[in-house]
């Protein structure tokens, strides 16, 4: 009379080899979501500059006064935007950050480029600059610049060979 065995269960070296594999899995993708992370950090924070920007001309259409956004002006990573408030009840047209309202200000964690520059719109939304603004960094995120024109304003990404903005 022979007794069966049971076969049911794992042994040692199934479960020793298949910790294995995750392990390794997990490090492979540990290192590849990093990288995503970091690129997902460069594209929300063009993103928050780009709605900033456009607050900004929205909010010198509607309350028919000048707005500006001050670009690494006083820090290569930081940005502000002034309402003009200074001589009510419409402003004098001239940015004097002592005396009108600051709506935002926000510092990122890559370098703006160009800095020191102002750039204002009139009551009409019209921008005072065209050209592009990026967000400096060593990685190939989807947004990392955007471009401004007197009438239009578009998120893309930079093409270091060209110097330009590709817009999408």
């Amino acid at each position: 009379m022979t007794i069966g065995r049971d076969y049911r269960g794992m042994t040692l070296v199934e479960v020793m080899t298949v910790l294995a594999i995750l392990g390794v899995l997990v490090v492979i993708l540990g290192f590849s979501f990093q990288g995503w992370l970091a690129k997902y950090k460069v594209e929300d924070q063009t993103k928050r500059l780009y709605a900033d920007i456009s607050d900004a001309r929205a909010r010198a259409m509607q309350k028919k006064r000048m707005t500006f956004v001050e670009l690494a002006v006083l820090d290569s990573r930081r940005y502000r935007t002034f309402e003009d408030t200074n001589t009510a009840p419409d402003g004098n047209g001239t940015l004097e950050a002592a005396n009108d309202t600051r709506v935002t200000d926000t510092t990122t964690d890559y370098r703006i480029d160009p800095a020191g520059l102002t750039v204002s719109f009139d009551r009409e939304g019209l921008s005072s600059f065209t050209g592009t603004v990026r967000l400096v960094s060593t990685l190939s995120p989807d947004y990392d610049c955007i471009t401004l024109r007197t009438t239009r304003i578009r998120i893309g990404r930079y093409d270091d060979p060209t110097s330009t903005c590709q817009e999408k």
